[in-house]
Order: structure tokens, then sequence, then C-alpha cells
């Protein structure tokens, strides 16, 4: 995508993917440089309102319409987003992003979504890829998979469950879903984290949380991009 090309490989990964890591900053900033400050944050409360409407992947699972996302400008108001500078080149991002969020929560339990986005020169925003995590089920495992994976193991068991301790911080790692997307030079990349999506998932019970998203020197919450060079 972006480029609007079709490419082939034999392995996945693919062998000449490197990791580039994007850091969650001040003053809704995503930046390369790992935060150097003592312990600081993001509060969010968490808007119940948000959704990806109803042409979202999830509907086609339903036999739903073609997949379209329109311009999410308005719907990255309700969320929390940091965003980077313009790109100086361009940059193909092909694999499974996996994000890093250092967070506390007023609640014991949530929902975390988090969407990787392309702002082009307008503002207009689109929507690249999504990962979700309820936070009960953060804790990863080292078991044997039962599938093959690239990405953080989470089993899922009731015996794996873990609530959140209000105020305590914790560490959610989860993928994003592969993509294959050509951010032009001038392009801003941004991450949005949502609390809910109204249109595909029940919320939990009880009033929207109020949630921290750490970046500080110890606490930094991050994106791991998987960067294709280009010769």
């Amino acid at each position: 995508m972006g480029e609007e090309r079709w490419h082939s490989a034999s392995t996945w990964p693919l062998s000449q993917t490197r990791k580039q890591t994007w850091f969650v900053a001040g003053d809704n900033v995503l930046s390369t440089r790992r935060p150097t400050t003592g312990r600081a944050f993001d509060t969010y409360l968490v808007d119940y309102a948000a959704g990806t409407g109803n042409s979202a992947r999830w509907n086609t699972l339903v036999g739903g319409p073609p997949v379209e996302y329109p311009d999410r400008s308005a719907e990255d108001r309700k969320l929390l987003t940091h965003t980077s500078e313009p790109l100086e080149q361009d940059m193909e991002i092909t694999g499974h992003p996996v994000v890093t969020l250092f967070v506390s929560s007023t609640a014991t339990d949530g929902q975390f979504f988090v969407y990787l986005e392309e702002v082009d020169e307008t503002g207009h925003v689109r929507y690249v890829t999504e990962g979700e995590l309820r936070a009960l089920h953060r804790r990863l495992s080292n078991a044997r998979r039962p599938y093959r994976s690239v990405v953080p193991y989470h089993t899922y068991f009731r015996r794996d469950a873990k609530p959140l301790v209000p105020g305590q911080i914790t560490q959610l790692t989860f993928d994003l879903l592969p993509t294959s997307y050509l951010f032009r030079k001038g392009r801003r990349l941004r991450i949005a984290i949502a609390g809910a999506d109204k249109d595909h998932f029940d919320q939990l019970d009880g009033p929207p949380p109020t949630v921290r998203v750490y970046r500080s020197r110890i606490d930094a919450s991050h994106i791991d991009l998987p960067i294709i060079v280009r010769k």
C-alpha cells in the first residue's frame, strides 16, 4: 500500500527487515529518540464513543462491505495520539509492528487498541494497521505455541489472567496486524491509542477509566516498526 505495487518473498519475516524504534514523547510527539526524563506520562480518559465504523476489517468476517476507513482525523480527537515530524525520506514498513506500552489505570482491566496511521501534508489521517489487547491477558508466555508465530505470545488462558492493580505501572506488549506500507517523504507517522471500539467490542463494566501512558527514561512506551531499507 502507498506504493500500489505487489511484492513477493519466499520467507517471513523478510530477511532484509530491520527494527526501528519510535518512542512516545512529550507534546504528543512520536520520536526516534529515547526519553531521558524521569517519570513522565500522558493522561487519557477513555472515550467509549470511539470506534472504527461499519466498513472496518472486522465487518468482512460476517459478510460486510469492502473495507474502507475514511479520514480518521475526527476519530483521533477521541484518542491519545503521538505524531512524528515529516519524514525526510520514503520509508517502507513490511511485517508485524510490535508496541510496548507502560501504563497505569484507575480500573482493574482495560481494552487497549493501538492504530498505526499516516498523516499527509493536508492533515488527512489514513489507517494503516491496528492491534489490540485486553489488559487482563497481558502476561507473555514462553510456552510452546499451538501455531507458528513471530510475535509476542499470550495464551489467553484463564489461569494466566492477571488483573491490573489500580495506579500501578504495568507493561503491555503486543503486535499489530502485519502490513506492507510505503510512507512517502513529507508524510508523518502516528500511533493512536484507544480504550474502546464501540462498533466491534463490548465495553467493559464500569465507568470509563483514566489511563496514564508513561514516556520516561525507565518506562519508555514505544513501537518497533519492521523497516525495509531500499537501495
